[in-house]
């Protein structure tokens, strides 16, 4: 878990701590603080550090630039510097560096105590860090265990969750488009924090975290509109900034009490399959059948839906397979096409004629009679289902 900048930057004012430079960098995420004093310590940074240095170990003006120049290099968050012991001033070299790579450098008087700030430092990001856990802890329960309400709602009420808002639940599905050279759990930290940064100018309005490789944000007592508007706005940036990887969005529009997150959840969660169904390359789902997935997703049990499957075009499929045809990309496309005989010749490439021919065969296969709104409309339902399955 870590703790915006910008947030812990706010809370620090107040020890005088002034920022300098790199006003942009106040979007990073800090882990923890850490004192460094030289180029060397600097190279076992990991990443996240809110550093401090006093110069005690410098001996030329120039060792305070390597200094933050290692740091940044580091990914350290930012760097407070101690000004009238050991160094006198931050020059204009390390204040236009760290405007040119958005690195927050910060400074504060000599007399002020780093013991207390850094304590101080230190007990926002862990309280911050029990905060997330007990949230997050607590929406997974009111997700999964939604009948053990006093596992949940004493945390909603203690964050301040009201009974009468309106909350959404979202899901974003995160998946790696090369597995083998990716480690997606390390991007699904990336991920997180990078949604944490984007949505921080609503940050009383959502809480997101992981499960597996799915990112759940609750958005509370905001409008759909605007959920809907945040939402698109973020997947846009998530596709540029994440090129390896692949997302899916499901959200309802629907929106749930505190008491029915479970419900918000299930909504989202079916929504997403069906975007993952519509992002399928090979497959051709016209919008207006949306409504149809919902209501196949909606069944509990997906066995019946596979035995009428096999029943109808399951056997158009086998009989593929067995005579190497292609009648089931022929009907396929056939409905794609609202079932008209031109425009499916069109699109498969096909004469008319010949498209006839396949047709009176797929209905000789089948035992069915396409001009029958009953088969026709059994078929159609196979068309759909198949993309389930």
């Amino acid at each position: 878990m870590s703790v915006g900048l910008k947030y812990l930057y706010n809370e620090i004012k107040k020890h005088e701590v002034k920022l300098l430079a790199g006003e942009n960098g106040l979007k990073n995420k800090v882990r923890w603080t850490q004192l460094v004093e030289s180029v060397e310590v600097a190279s076992f940074l990991q990443g996240g550090e809110l550093l401090f240095t006093t110069g005690l170990a410098m001996t030329s003006k120039d060792d305070l630039f390597n200094l933050v120049k290692k740091t940044h290099e580091m990914l350290a968050s930012g760097i407070i510097i101690y000004i009238g012991k050991y160094i006198d001033e931050v020059d204009e070299e390390i204040i236009n560096y760290c405007n040119e790579n958005d690195y927050p450098v910060f400074s504060v008087s000599w007399g002020v105590e780093m013991r207390d700030t850094m304590r101080y430092l230190s007990a926002r990001i862990i309280e911050s860090e029990k905060n997330y856990i007990e949230l997050s802890n607590a929406i997974k329960d009111a997700i999964f265990l939604p009948d053990h309400k006093d596992l949940f709602m004493p945390v909603f009420s203690k964050v301040g969750y009201k009974p009468n808002w309106n909350y959404y639940v979202t899901i974003i599905e995160v998946n790696s488009k090369d597995i083998d050279n990716i480690d997606l759990n390390a991007e699904m930290i990336q991920v997180t924090n990078f949604i944490d940064v984007e949505l921080n100018y609503v940050r009383s309005n959502f809480f997101a975290f992981s499960v597996g490789n799915h990112i759940i944000i609750v958005f509370n007592n905001i409008m759909y509109e605007d959920t809907e508007e945040l939402m698109k706005k973020l997947y846009i940036k998530l596709m540029k900034e994440f090129i390896e990887l692949e997302f899916y969005l499901g959200m309802d529009k629907k929106d749930c009490t505190l008491e029915t997150f479970h419900n918000g959840y299930e909504a989202s969660k079916k929504i997403l399959q069906i975007n993952k169904i519509l992002r399928n390359e090979k497959s051709n789902i016209r919008f207006s059948d949306i409504d149809v997935y919902r209501l196949f997703l909606d069944m509990d049990s997906k066995e019946n839906l596979k035995k009428f499957y096999e029943n109808n075009l399951g056997v158009l499929e086998a009989y593929d397979n067995m005579n190497n045809t292609d009648y089931l990309k022929v009907i396929t496309s056939y409905y794609e096409n609202n079932c008209k005989m031109n425009e499916t010749a069109s699109a498969l490439f096909i004469h008319r004629n010949t498209l006839n021919y396949k047709v009176n065969k797929i209905e000789e296969i089948l035992d069915i009679n396409l001009d029958d709104i009953s088969d026709k409309s059994k078929i159609y339902l196979c068309t759909i289902i198949k993309y389930l399955l």
